[in-house]
């Protein structure tokens, strides 16, 4: 009766909270509209003359070369940074030693802004798309690291002592005891990281590769096409939304 009663309570929330979002969407647009009545195209493009121009790259089909050229970087620079980041945080936290070694480098990777990673990448692996899984990859890394570690450190001590008294393996230790201790971190950052990893990709895309929204971006400036420039932004917004909607998605259904 409870489960029942809270489910309903939950359906009522999320209805109220899409409400409310298409309602801020709508205030949005019109806030949008009025204001571009007062300057031409190319300074601020109409919404249906921006909406126009994403339907006209729908049905090019260099659009959808460009999307799976973006989506692929974006992927692998994203589950490379997962599987990387997740593991360093588990040895970090099982490991004292590992951890005052490791930690340093770590914070010291959370204050190299983008870019930089960007321009060295370029000179390191030539112009390609390692560029952009690389910058992906080496800026969402710390988030994975840090929060693994941290699930791994707040394990409850109780059942630790359990698996020492019953002289469980190494690996069943990990598996059945760490392993659920760090979903929840590991879910939460895998939910921050995915949308800043859409625009880590495409940043890195318009400063070196001629494919990617990242290039779309950068030919609309060169061609002073404001209402392109508008289009593929909002492309990537919903990239973004919509990946971490589903991310957090198929997270809801693996608990």
């Amino acid at each position: 009766m409870k489960n029942s009663t809270s489910n309903i309570n939950k359906k009522i929330d999320e209805n109220i909270s899409i409400k409310y979002t298409i309602i801020g969407v709508i205030v949005l647009i019109l806030f949008w509209k009025l204001l571009s009545l007062r300057y031409k195209a190319i300074i601020l493009p109409s919404p249906e003359l921006t909406f126009m121009t994403i339907k006209n790259m729908i049905f090019s089909g260099e659009f959808w070369v460009d999307i799976s050229y973006s989506f692929f970087r974006v992927g692998s620079g994203y589950l490379i940074s997962l599987l990387v980041g997740s593991s360093i945080g588990i040895a970090m936290g099982l490991n004292e030693k590992i951890n005052k070694l490791v930690k340093p480098l770590i914070s010291t990777l959370q204050t190299i802004p983008n870019i930089s990673w960007i321009l060295l990448a370029i000179i390191w692996f030539g112009l390609n798309s390692k560029i952009v899984i690389f910058t992906i990859f080496i800026s969402i890394l710390p988030i994975f690291v840090i929060n693994t570690e941290e699930g791994v450190k707040n394990t409850d001590h109780k059942l630790l002592e359990m698996a020492h008294i019953y002289d469980l393996s190494f690996w069943n230790t990990l598996t059945k005891i760490y392993f659920p201790s760090v979903k929840p971190y590991l879910n939460s950052a895998a939910v921050i990281t995915i949308e800043r990893a859409w625009k880590i990709g495409a940043m890195a895309e318009l400063l070196s590769l001629d494919s990617g929204i990242g290039a779309g971006l950068y030919w609309a400036r060169n061609n002073l096409e404001t209402e392109y420039i508008f289009a593929w932004t909002l492309v990537l917004v919903f990239l973004g939304f919509f990946s971490s909607k589903l991310l957090k998605k198929i997270i809801s259904m693996s608990t």
